[in-house]
């Protein structure tokens, strides 16, 4: 690299670093939010809500035989209805 080369990328180092300086500067003055995840109070807030999936056995369940010797399930608990 020649001198000239050097002093142009020096220069472009020097000047990017006091425009990155600057906009920090900038923005912690002005305090505003750049980004955020939380939507302002004024806004439309939206909950997202994924089903879950609901087993008909539960993993306690446990075969019996009966007088016919078929296997049955015989579950544990029973769910009461609400």
């Amino acid at each position: 690299m020649d001198d000239k080369t050097k002093t142009i990328a020096a220069i472009t180092i020097i000047i990017g670093f006091v425009v990155l300086v600057l906009i920090g500067i900038l923005l912690t003055i002005g305090g505003k939010k750049v980004v955020s995840p939380v939507p302002p109070e004024s806004s439309i807030k939206i909950i997202f809500i994924s089903p879950t999936p609901i087993s008909v056995a539960t993993a306690s369940a446990t075969p019996i035989r009966v007088a016919t010797g078929k296997p049955t399930i015989k579950p544990t608990a029973i769910p009461t209805p609400r």
